[in-house]
């Protein structure tokens, strides 16, 4: 856990996958009435103000992820993410890609991911997380497993852990107490689209 915490205090950036992280993983279809099938997914509200938390603390928020869908798209804008990789497999070129807008080493990155398309970015990042149904070649390569599971408070559990290593969640809950606290302005968010992923 020190180990863990000691990556934790040197983030400046949290990339995070979507279904079985901000999600349950469940990926729920419907026929709607043109005939076309359509999925919806549930995201946790607690997983929305870790993202304000982050705004407070200065931190950068993205997502990249492998399948493409609106919802996705409007639940991040609404939330204040600053990076939409969306239908990206190949994940590591978004993350250079981050690096390199932001003018951060992959060590100041924090990446949570569940999947064995998320390996790459979890050997590559200072700090890699997980939940605790990931798959087991996943777990091996976390230096953070959460207590919650994906769309339950694990993307939270993640967020609270690293600002309270930096020391930037008690100043926080203070101005919340005081009924002082604002997140922040939220970024513009850039949304970037591949088709190599799953609609």
């Amino acid at each position: 856990m020190e180990q863990a915490i000691k990556r934790a205090q040197k983030i400046k950036a949290i990339l995070t996958d979507v279904d079985g992280i901000l999600t349950d993983g469940k990926v729920n279809f419907f026929v709607r009435g043109d005939g076309k099938i359509d999925e919806f997914k549930s995201f946790n509200t607690q997983d929305g103000i870790a993202v304000l938390l982050c705004h407070s603390a200065g931190i950068v928020c993205g997502i990249i992820t492998g399948r493409r869908h609106p919802t996705t798209v409007a639940r991040a804008k609404n939330l204040g993410f600053k990076y939409m990789y969306q239908g990206f497999l190949t994940k590591i070129g978004p993350l250079n890609d981050i690096l390199e807008k932001e003018n951060i080493s992959a060590e100041e990155v924090a990446y949570i991911g569940d999947d064995i398309t998320d390996i790459p970015l979890l050997n590559e990042v200072g700090f890699a997380a997980t939940v605790p149904n990931a798959l087991d070649c996943v777990k091996d390569r976390a230096h953070f497993i959460t207590h919650r599971t994906g769309g339950d408070g694990a993307f939270r559990e993640i967020i609270d852990f690293i600002l309270t290593a930096q020391g930037k969640l008690a100043p926080i809950l203070e101005q919340v107490e005081a009924s002082a606290w604002t997140a922040g302005k939220r970024p513009e968010m850039e949304v970037i689209t591949s088709q190599e992923g799953i609609a």
